[in-house]
């Protein structure tokens, strides 16, 4: 909140001084397993509810049209061998619990679901080694989904240690009703170049097939007709990565960015050969003539040492050592998904992204000392654990899902396990209780210009008067009369 007293040139140091930022005590706040921490980071700022609980193994999450979220499921008592559905979960009163058990739009998938994506009226969901479905929204958002057609990723006899699991989507540029679909084969075996391919092929999608090589990932486009979707262009975007599960597309820069698995130790599988990362690849050269290498497994960061080894290839953005010391300090290890800071989440949050590991495969609790979930801030590259490892309750936050105003987190299992685990699942919601963060400042001896990133400006007379909606879009200009004693207060709400 920002206090402009009148007339401005007297009372310009008493303005200057009241600068604040308001918090509302209102919303649930409901008991979780965790604590939000983290360098400037204040807890009371934040709003931490258990959304949804009693879930079946939940990962993907995407938001409709009207802000309700569209969640996985996989039900049955081994989450690699069941059904699969699609929920979708309303909020009325916005107090960060879902108004009740999830409504299915869609059931019928292979289960094991890890991913879902909405792209216009389309949607796409995927599980590791599963089909990649295309689904059509219906008329509302509480509409059932309809089938359209699907993806089949064919690996050869032998096993592959790290098939497809992850989606991203983002309109095809220069195309309407056309969108890319971003999708990753890491590699067959643990430390080495994957010699061996798979195959693609499609059904009620136009034909498409192809050849995929593996420590890759790959983009189809898919051209909406309304009565019909058809898929093409299949093209390599990126070498040289090992198992990239987590895929994003900057918001404002159109970057896509990336986690990757390091090696596994060679020796103890638990303690890792190479240090996970984030990785960034250019909008301006996703897709181009040359395809861009990220040098597994050739080049990589050593756990713990932090020695660069080989020095081919893109280098990462960020490698992820324990803290605060590489030898002795909390880990992070196996980064599932990615998502950027919601626009309206305060400092420190306001340039970055969360990345979150899953850590020991079915451990949990004090089991787990993996399972962080970290935040990079994009100015720096520095990093912190906003959610420590080793919680209990606490098992594998795997899903990550930003909005206009919030961040979801999935925990696929609270037991750990992934077998015998039905129920187990839990969704959290962290919602900021400030407004987005006003800033201003004097451009004359007149005038003060206010400017904020999202959400509506609002002005007041007294601290606890009536707030009058005044602004949607930044800046805005306050222009204090010279013959009044009258103060004003400004300040930011949500913006629905």
């Amino acid at each position: 909140m920002i206090f402009c007293p009148r007339p401005l040139l007297s009372h310009a140091a008493r303005w200057a001084s009241s600068l604040a930022l308001m918090a509302s005590a209102s919303g649930l706040i409901a008991a979780v397993p965790f604590a939000l921490q983290g360098p400037g980071l204040n807890p009371t700022q934040f709003r931490v509810t258990e959304f949804a609980t009693g879930l079946n193994y939940p990962v993907g999450m995407a938001e409709l049209s009207d802000g309700s979220i569209l969640a996985t499921s996989s039900d049955g008592p081994n989450f690699f061998n069941s059904n699969g559905r699609l929920l979708r979960y309303t909020d009325a009163d916005q107090n960060g619990v879902a108004d009740g058990p999830g409504a299915v739009l869609y059931t019928g998938l292979t289960g094991g679901i890890t991913s879902v994506r909405i792209a216009g009226a389309l949607v796409f969901v995927t599980g590791q080694n599963k089909p990649i479905y295309v689904l059509r929204l219906g008329t509302t958002p509480a509409s059932p989904l309809t089938l359209v057609g699907r993806l089949d990723i064919s690996y050869p006899s032998g096993g592959w240690l790290h098939p497809h699991s992850a989606l991203a989507t983002r309109p095809t540029p220069g195309q309407s009703q056309s969108y890319d679909l971003f999708f990753q084969v890491g590699s067959k075996v643990n430390y080495a170049v994957t010699t061996s391919t798979a195959s693609i092929a499609s059904t009620s999608l136009g034909g498409l097939t192809g050849t995929l090589q593996g420590d890759s990932i790959y983009s189809v486009t898919f051209n909406d007709r309304t009565n019909s979707v058809v898929a093409s262009a299949l093209t390599q975007v990126a070498k040289g990565v090992r198992s990239p599960s987590g895929l994003a597309f900057h918001p404002s820069s159109g970057d896509l960015y990336f986690e990757d698995n390091g090696i596994d130790g060679l020796v103890d599988a638990n303690e890792p050969f190479s240090a996970d990362e984030l990785n960034v690849l250019p909008a301006g050269q996703l897709g181009g003539a040359a395809v861009e290498s990220y040098g597994f497994p050739a080049s990589y960061v050593a756990y713990r040492t932090g020695v660069v080894v080989g020095g081919v290839g893109i280098p990462p953005l960020v490698a992820f050592q324990p803290l605060p010391n590489p030898l002795t300090g909390a880990e992070s290890e196996g980064p599932n998904e990615i998502a950027f800071a919601p626009r309206s989440f305060p400092q420190p949050f306001e340039n970055g992204v969360f990345v979150s590991f899953h850590g020991k495969f079915t451990g949990a609790g004090l089991q787990n000392e993996e399972n962080a979930l970290v935040f990079v801030d994009l100015n720096t590259t520095n990093y912190f654990h906003v959610i420590p490892p080793k919680l209990p309750g606490v098992g594998h936050l795997d899903g990550l899902l930003g909005t206009a105003n919030s961040l979801f987190i999935s925990d696929i299992s609270t037991a750990g396990a992934l077998n015998n685990a039905t129920g187990k699942g839990v969704i959290y919601q962290i919602k900021p209780l400030v407004g987005p963060r006003l800033r201003f400042r004097q451009i004359d001896v007149h005038a003060i210009e206010l400017t904020w990133q999202d959400g509506i400006l609002q002005s007041a007379q007294g601290v606890t008067g009536v707030w009058t909606d005044i602004a949607t879009t930044s800046p805005y200009i306050v222009r204090p009369a010279h013959n009044s004693d009258a103060s004003t207060f400004y300040r930011t709400r949500h913006q629905p």
